[in-house]
């Protein structure tokens, strides 16, 4: 037992027990801006909450449709922009883009987060990609644009996440976009 007389608290904190004083600097980086609503969707989920977020799913419901004027499928479009030799493991990486969005169609967070995701690289791809294309730039440029516009950067986002784990996840849902007529490689879209 502690005897708590004449204690003087002037110079700091007292405390009859444990005392935290962590500091948590979060900066605002485009990471943490991308991730913060995912973040509040998953702590209001833990705490028992019930969220409704199906209009901030529409998203994801648009990329999973085929809603394009452009309807040839993901192999036909590698052929049309001379990318034979990514036709098996974008349909590979296709398919495992469509059944990780299958398994987790019960996650609403994690919902979430894909159609973020999508739209992000739909949107990088637009800007920066698409432009590339329509101005003929050479197959190796566009290429390695692809991988530092847009796959790199948004893996980079997606530390601290389910998805963080994996490094060709972005790869994989770029190839469903492709798939599901969102973006290709050539002038036809």
């Amino acid at each position: 037992m502690n005897n708590q007389e004449n204690i003087n608290t002037n110079g700091g904190d007292f405390a009859g027990r444990d005392m935290d004083k962590r500091t948590f600097n979060i900066y605002n980086t485009e990471g943490a801006i991308f991730l913060f609503p995912f973040l509040e969707i998953v702590k209001k989920l833990d705490a028992g909450f019930e969220i409704d977020i199906e209009d901030q799913l529409d998203d994801l419901n648009h990329f999973k449709g085929t809603v394009r004027h452009d309807t040839r499928g993901l192999e036909q479009k590698l052929l049309d922009s001379n990318r034979k030799y990514q036709i098996d493991s974008a349909l590979r990486y296709k398919s495992k883009a469509s059944r990780l969005i299958t398994k987790h169609q019960d996650s609403p967070a994690f919902q979430f987060l894909i159609s973020k995701i999508l739209a992000r690289i739909e949107l990088t791809f637009g800007q920066i990609i698409r432009p590339m294309i329509e101005n003929d730039a050479d197959i190796q440029d566009v290429e390695t644009a692809i991988l530092k516009q847009v796959i790199y950067p948004i893996e980079a986002l997606l530390i601290g996440t389910p998805l963080g784990a994996s490094s060709e996840c972005v790869l994989h849902l770029l190839y469903f976009l492709a798939g599901n007529c969102h973006i290709c490689w050539d002038k036809k879209c």
